[in-house]
């Protein structure tokens, strides 16, 4: 196997491929890209390449900018990543922004409820590196053209005058092909169901096929993720994102075993080690 050009000769393309297609690194001679694998099928070995599961940058930072914020995605894609995920809530005037928590004082200088302000009131805030929270049109706007792929995850069931909001920043970014909706709630993606997006249901252990086939991709826990249970949801023609592995250990574990992606916080550490273990001529995956 060819090791990787040097970094400074490195150059990235992205191949899209089918939704339902497994998107995975491919380490070669030209550098780090994207190509398609059939889903179902364990990736086959080609000449000067190895195949290691696509990263997605977890909230978009590497634990040195705050999460969800456009400068945590503008680090990530600096460091290589093409995918990303972020978390949304509404505020009380039904805005969907982006903000993990249901309160905001962990991650801002602010206090309160996420859906007790109004959207201006969650603008003023402020993060401790002094970003401002966006909203999701701003993220996907910003997003858009640079990733191949976000995860945008649900954290409460839409009402009607959300579900509205969302929709029209899906429609202004032209986010339906490239804007993954997630949820750990099967109700939140139900009420999502007119948005023309991919959805994916998160969970801290592995559904079983008959709940996981009811949508795009499953996204589980990496240490409740058996081998024998990645196998049979390849069988089933059944993507699989293992969150959220920061461990080499780990990494080479999930690899071995057929996951699509791995959603991480460590987006360069990751990609460093995938570069290293196929330079080091690591069997493909």
């Amino acid at each position: 196997m060819t090791s990787p050009a040097p970094a400074a000769r490195t150059r990235r393309r992205i191949v899209r491929g089918t939704l339902a297609g497994s998107l995975l690194i491919v380490l070669s001679p030209v550098g780090v890209a994207s190509r398609p694998a059939p889903a179902g099928a364990a990736p086959k070995p080609g000449a000067g390449r190895c195949l290691l599961p696509a990263p997605v940058s977890h909230r978009g930072y590497d634990r040195g900018m705050s999460e969800n914020t456009l400068g945590a995605f503008r680090q990530a894609l600096a460091a290589g990543s093409r995918r990303v995920e972020f978390d949304v809530r509404f505020t009380r005037d039904h805005h969907p922004v982006l903000m993990h928590d249901a309160t905001v004082g962990r991650t801002t200088t602010g206090s309160g409820a996420v859906a007790g302000m109004s959207l201006a009131r969650f603008l003023s805030l402020r993060t401790e590196d002094g970003q401002r929270p966006p909203t999701l049109l701003q993220a996907l706007s910003m997003l858009r053209g640079k990733v191949a792929e976000a995860l945008v995850e649900l954290k409460v069931v839409p009402g009607p005058a959300d579900l509205r909001a969302l929709k029209d920043a899906y429609r202004r970014a032209d986010a339906y092909r490239w804007a993954s909706l997630t949820s750990f709630s099967p109700a939140a993606l139900q009420a999502a169901r007119s948005v023309p997006a991919r959805k994916g249901l998160l969970s801290a252990t592995p559904p079983p096929n008959a709940l996981a086939r009811r949508f795009g991709f499953v996204a589980v826990r990496y240490d409740h993720l058996s081998g024998a249970r990645l196998r049979a949801y390849r069988v089933a023609g059944l993507p699989v994102y293992a969150w959220t592995p920061d461990d080499p250990a780990d990494w080479r574990r999930l690899a071995d075993a057929g996951v699509t992606r791995i959603v991480t916080d460590r987006t360069p550490a990751y990609l460093a080690w995938a570069r290293r273990t196929c330079a080091r001529g690591a069997p493909d995956t």
